[in-house]
Protein backbone atom coordinates (compact mmCIF):
# COMPACT_ATOMS: atom_id res chain seq x y z
CA UNK A 1 0.00 0.00 0.00
CA UNK A 2 1.50 2.84 -1.18
CA UNK A 3 1.24 6.34 1.21
CA UNK A 4 -1.08 9.09 -0.41
CA UNK A 5 0.53 12.39 1.53
CA UNK A 6 4.31 11.55 0.89
CA UNK A 7 4.56 14.25 -1.83
CA UNK A 8 6.06 12.67 -4.68
CA UNK A 9 5.33 13.60 -7.96
CA UNK A 10 3.60 16.65 -6.51
CA UNK A 11 4.69 20.60 -7.87
CA UNK A 12 5.45 22.27 -4.66
CA UNK A 13 3.21 25.49 -4.37
CA UNK A 14 4.66 28.64 -3.32
CA UNK A 15 3.01 30.63 -0.58
CA UNK A 16 2.83 34.30 0.05
CA UNK A 17 2.02 37.01 -2.05
CA UNK A 18 3.31 37.74 -5.81
CA UNK A 19 6.76 39.72 -5.91
CA UNK A 20 5.82 43.07 -7.25
CA UNK A 21 6.88 43.76 -11.08
CA UNK A 22 8.40 47.73 -9.57
CA UNK A 23 8.76 46.83 -6.29
CA UNK A 24 9.06 50.41 -3.96
CA UNK A 25 12.45 49.76 -2.04
CA UNK A 26 13.37 53.78 -1.51
CA UNK A 27 11.93 55.42 1.01
CA UNK A 28 12.83 59.05 2.43
CA UNK A 29 11.42 60.05 5.87
CA UNK A 30 10.32 63.65 7.20
CA UNK A 31 9.78 64.98 10.00
CA UNK A 32 7.48 67.68 11.03
CA UNK A 33 6.97 69.69 14.42
CA UNK A 34 2.72 70.23 15.64
CA UNK A 35 1.50 72.71 13.75
CA UNK A 36 2.83 71.15 10.31
CA UNK A 37 1.85 67.72 11.21
CA UNK A 38 -2.03 69.24 11.82
CA UNK A 39 -1.90 70.96 8.47
CA UNK A 40 -0.06 67.56 6.57
CA UNK A 41 -3.04 65.79 8.65
CA UNK A 42 -5.52 67.97 7.14
CA UNK A 43 -4.27 68.16 3.67
CA UNK A 44 -4.22 64.56 3.83
CA UNK A 45 -7.94 64.12 4.63
CA UNK A 46 -8.88 66.22 2.98
CA UNK A 47 -6.70 64.73 -0.18
CA UNK A 48 -8.82 61.19 -0.15
CA UNK A 49 -5.77 59.45 -0.47
CA UNK A 50 -5.91 55.77 1.46
CA UNK A 51 -2.45 55.96 2.42
CA UNK A 52 -0.27 59.02 3.48
CA UNK A 53 3.05 57.79 1.43
CA UNK A 54 0.54 57.85 -1.77
CA UNK A 55 -0.56 61.07 -0.82
CA UNK A 56 3.56 62.43 -0.24
CA UNK A 57 4.64 60.97 -3.39
CA UNK A 58 1.53 62.94 -5.03
CA UNK A 59 2.79 66.09 -3.58
CA UNK A 60 6.15 65.61 -4.35
CA UNK A 61 5.89 64.21 -8.02
CA UNK A 62 3.19 65.80 -9.08
CA UNK A 63 3.39 69.70 -8.48
CA UNK A 64 5.95 71.48 -10.28
CA UNK A 65 8.81 72.20 -8.16
CA UNK A 66 10.28 75.77 -8.75
CA UNK A 67 14.38 74.72 -8.64
CA UNK A 68 16.43 78.46 -8.85
CA UNK A 69 20.35 77.84 -9.88
CA UNK A 70 22.05 80.76 -8.96
CA UNK A 71 25.54 81.45 -10.77
CA UNK A 72 27.90 82.84 -7.65
CA UNK A 73 30.55 84.10 -10.24
CA UNK A 74 27.86 85.87 -12.50
CA UNK A 75 26.98 87.44 -9.07
CA UNK A 76 30.27 88.19 -7.81
CA UNK A 77 31.11 90.40 -11.17
CA UNK A 78 27.43 91.69 -11.25
CA UNK A 79 28.20 92.74 -7.61
CA UNK A 80 31.56 94.21 -8.75
CA UNK A 81 30.31 96.48 -11.62
CA UNK A 82 28.01 97.77 -9.12
CA UNK A 83 31.16 98.67 -6.43
CA UNK A 84 32.53 100.36 -9.98
CA UNK A 85 29.43 102.63 -10.35
CA UNK A 86 30.01 103.86 -7.16
CA UNK A 87 33.10 104.66 -7.25
CA UNK A 88 32.49 106.73 -10.66
CA UNK A 89 29.60 108.61 -8.53
CA UNK A 90 32.37 109.10 -5.61
CA UNK A 91 34.76 110.77 -8.96
CA UNK A 92 31.99 112.37 -10.44
CA UNK A 93 30.92 114.17 -6.84
CA UNK A 94 35.03 114.77 -6.63
CA UNK A 95 35.27 116.39 -9.53
CA UNK A 96 32.43 118.43 -9.36
CA UNK A 97 33.98 119.91 -5.65
CA UNK A 98 37.15 120.15 -7.08
CA UNK A 99 35.84 122.26 -9.45
CA UNK A 100 33.58 124.43 -7.47
CA UNK A 101 36.80 125.26 -4.94
CA UNK A 102 38.83 126.37 -8.12
CA UNK A 103 36.44 128.56 -8.93
CA UNK A 104 35.81 130.37 -5.53
CA UNK A 105 39.43 130.67 -4.70
CA UNK A 106 40.74 131.35 -8.23
CA UNK A 107 38.11 132.32 -10.36
CA UNK A 108 36.02 131.51 -13.20
CA UNK A 109 39.02 131.87 -16.09
CA UNK A 110 41.83 130.13 -14.19
CA UNK A 111 39.10 127.55 -13.18
CA UNK A 112 38.61 126.75 -16.94
CA UNK A 113 41.89 126.87 -17.90
CA UNK A 114 42.85 124.09 -15.15
CA UNK A 115 39.76 121.97 -16.14
CA UNK A 116 41.28 121.46 -19.97
CA UNK A 117 44.22 120.22 -18.26
CA UNK A 118 41.93 116.91 -17.28
CA UNK A 119 39.25 117.03 -19.87
CA UNK A 120 40.88 114.30 -21.93
CA UNK A 121 40.91 111.81 -18.99
CA UNK A 122 37.44 112.73 -18.06
CA UNK A 123 36.06 111.85 -21.74
CA UNK A 124 37.91 109.04 -21.81
CA UNK A 125 36.49 107.69 -17.99
CA UNK A 126 32.75 108.69 -19.16
CA UNK A 127 33.83 106.64 -22.58
CA UNK A 128 34.67 103.63 -19.92
CA UNK A 129 32.50 104.33 -17.64
CA UNK A 130 29.73 103.56 -20.84
CA UNK A 131 31.33 99.88 -21.69
CA UNK A 132 30.93 98.81 -18.38
CA UNK A 133 27.43 99.89 -17.91
CA UNK A 134 27.05 98.03 -21.39
CA UNK A 135 28.75 95.06 -20.00
CA UNK A 136 26.80 95.26 -16.56
CA UNK A 137 23.46 95.31 -18.51
CA UNK A 138 24.63 92.13 -20.58
CA UNK A 139 25.67 90.32 -17.81
CA UNK A 140 22.26 90.82 -15.79
CA UNK A 141 19.85 89.53 -19.23
CA UNK A 142 21.92 86.62 -19.74
CA UNK A 143 23.08 85.35 -16.29
CA UNK A 144 21.10 86.72 -13.63
CA UNK A 145 17.82 85.52 -12.01
CA UNK A 146 14.74 87.78 -13.24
Amino acid sequence: MEHVNNGAGRLKKKRGRKPKADKQAYRYMIRLNNKDNERFLSLFHKSGHKSKSRFIADCVLNNPVKIVSIDESAMNFAMLLSHFFAQFRAIKTNYNQAFQVLIRNLGEEKARSMMKIIEKPTLDFILIKGQIEDIYTQIRERCLPK
